[in-house]
């Protein structure tokens, strides 16, 4: 039998194994019983720093939301041009995406039980804070700065989602040529 752990003890395990599971499977596929195994905790360590599945599943995407732009935003100060940034966004896409089957915050959304849920403005949020980005990204001078992020953000759910089923011989070339287009009409 296992001893009795304190509240708070083994969160950050259970949420790395929750979201090591949640990445590779899907939330709705996986149970209390699989973050349990995988992190070699008891169940009620996960009770007494989750009250729910939920909230477990809630944290997770937090943070990968967190990650995921911090990532961004990196890839972005690497990057000189405005194109070259618009550009980087894509290709963290590539590098991230691919591996799990398009974009992680869209599969959060979708596997969903509560379409207005906790999981939606984890989501919601987000998305406003990636187009966010996008628009600091572009140069202060453009014209429709506002709707070109947001032409470039639906681009770039449409592109991870490319990126894993592969209905599109080189995504990642169709990108470049329509980022270059966008971005010169709107000089």
């Amino acid at each position: 039998m296992k001893e009795k752990t304190p509240r708070g003890a083994g969160r950050e395990t259970l949420v790395s194994s929750a979201k090591h599971l949640f990445m590779r499977n899907g939330t709705a596929n996986v149970g209390i019983n699989d973050v349990t195994a995988e992190a070699g905790l008891a169940k009620m360590t996960l009770y007494n720093n989750f009250p729910s599945k939920d909230a477990l599943i809630a944290e997770v995407y937090q943070r990968v939301a967190e990650e995921i732009l911090e990532m961004c935003r990196q890839m972005i100060s690497e990057s000189g041009s405005e194109q070259e940034k618009v550009i980087s966004l894509f290709n963290h896409a590539v590098a991230q995406k691919a591996s799990q089957r398009g974009c992680p915050m869209n599969h959060a959304l979708f596997q969903s039980a509560e379409p207005d849920g906790e999981i939606f403005h984890i989501v919601q949020k987000y998305k406003r804070q990636l187009r966010q980005l996008i628009v600091d990204c572009l140069n202060p001078g453009r014209i429709n700065r506002q709707q070109l992020a947001d032409q470039i953000l639906i681009l770039l759910d449409g592109f991870a989602l490319q990126t894993y089923i592969k209905a599109v011989d080189s995504p990642g070339e169709s990108v470049r040529v329509l980022i270059a287009m966008m971005l010169s009409e709107d000089e």
